[in-house]
């Protein structure tokens, strides 16, 4: 099953702040330092004017929710609820259509 991802772009639109941020899990920050895209205001430089990603095929595995979650161990179940809450709260706080609101139907 594929985490049901809006397409609200928001995590593409933010990308910069994270990719500036020093975490203490190698691992994490290695997916980070690794980032392969520019950004430019801290928006990536694939999101396509309609909002979706023009490489989301071959995205990097920090831009990828299921398998992301496979490679830090996660429950799936466990790791979209926490996916969809996390969303979810960044679609409140910039204020967007709750249209994009994550459901998760399991």
């Amino acid at each position: 099953m594929d985490f049901p991802c809006t397409s609200c772009g928001q995590c593409c639109k933010t990308v910069g702040k994270l990719l500036d941020t020093k975490l203490p899990d190698p691992f994490l920050q290695s997916l980070i330092d690794s980032f392969p895209f520019d950004t430019v205001d801290n928006v990536c430089t694939m999101l396509g004017e309609d909002g979706l990603c023009t490489t989301y095929d071959d995205r990097p595995l920090l831009c990828n929710i299921k398998e992301l979650g496979i490679a830090l161990g996660f429950d799936q179940a466990e790791w979209y609820k926490l996916q969809a809450y996390t969303c979810n709260k960044v679609i409140d706080e910039f204020k967007l259509d709750d249209k994009y609101k994550v459901i998760l139907d399991f």
